[in-house]
Order: C-alpha cells, then sequence, then structure tokens
C-alpha cells in the first residue's frame, strides 16, 4: 500500500469519526479548544496527504523514466577510429566537447544532434574539407576523412552555426 492511499484512509476514518460524534453528541466538539484540536488534526492529515500525493507522484514519474530509458535501444559502441560528438541539446551553437585527439590514418567523426536545430559536422585542414548531411534532432551525420599529423577544425557547416562558436579543434598525432 502506498503512502497516499494510507494518508487517504486515515483523513476518511477521521471524517467518519467526526461525523459520527457530531451526529451523537450534540455537545461536539466541546468548546472552543475540542474545535482548535480538530482543526489541527484535520490540516495535519490534509497536509500529509498533499505530500504523500507529490512524493507518490514524483517516484511514479522516475520509474516511468526509468521503464522508457530500459527499453530504448543500446547505442552501438563506436566503430574504431570513431571519434563522437553531440551538438548542445538546448540549442546553443556548441558542441559538447570543442577538442579532439586522434593518431593519423583515416577516421570517423559522427555528430549525435539532439539540439532542435539542424546540424551537421564538417573537417576542415591539412587539405582536407570534407562536410557530412545536415540532420535533424535524433540524426547522425558522418564524415571519414584520411588525417595526417597535424591539426584540423571541426565545425558545423549549417549557415551561421559556425561563426557563431559551433566548432572545436582536431589535434591528429
Amino acid at each position: 500500500m502506498s503512502p497516499f492511499f494510507f494518508a487517504a484512509i486515515l483523513a476518511a476514518l477521521w471524517a467518519l469519526g467526526l461525523t459520527v460524534l457530531g451526529l451523537r453528541n450534540s455537545r461536539f466538539p466541546g468548546g472552543e479548544g475540542g474545535a482548535r484540536l480538530i482543526a489541527a488534526v484535520s490540516f495535519v492529515l490534509a497536509g500529509a496527504g498533499i505530500a504523500t500525493a507529490v512524493i507518490t507522484g514524483v517516484e511514479e514519474e522516475r520509474k516511468k523514466e526509468a521503464e522508457a530509458r530500459a527499453e530504448e535501444p543500446e547505442a552501438a559502441p563506436p566503430e574504431p577510429g570513431t571519434m563522437r560528438v553531440a551538438a548542445d541539446p538546448q540549442g546553443q551553437l556548441r558542441f559538447e566537447r570543442e577538442r579532439l585527439e586522434t593518431t593519423a590514418g583515416t577516421r570517423t567523426l559522427e555528430l549525435t544532434n539532439s539540439a532542435p536545430l539542424p546540424h551537421n559536422i564538417a573537417v576542415a585542414g591539412q587539405g582536407v574539407d570534407v562536410v557530412g548531411p545536415t540532420v535533424p534532432r535524433g540524426g547522425t551525420s558522418r564524415v571519414t576523412v584520411p588525417l595526417r599529423p597535424g591539426r584540423y577544425t571541426f565545425y558545423c557547416s549549417v549557415l551561421g552555426h559556425r561563426e557563431g562558436g559551433m566548432e572545436g579543434a582536431l589535434a591528429v598525432r
């Protein structure tokens, strides 16, 4: 039995008891002191009911969220040589990470877009200039590029996004 139902049963029994006493005793509640006691207990029971309703609601919401997360398929592990970044989920023009590091070779950069705006991933530097597809929220943009040792820039090529700060540094050893 949840705390909310327990509090509701107590409140119902309290109300039933007050009704029976009031109908059977003409002097009920027995003066100002009795009325204050009844009011105080009633307020405590009402507060307990409200508090347990809120607590029970929060617990139920957390339970539903946990169940929803458990039902989501797990993300596949990245392929060897894949570097993952994500767009800011609140829609700020930035990546969750501004620095990446890897070794030379063919590498894939993968952007997960959880932002409300469309984004993509692009890489420039050392003679490389590759742009991935622009994807909406929930999409993934990928580029695979041959990288030599040196410094590169990864960025979003959507108009105004790079200029707004959506870029990062890629160091290749």
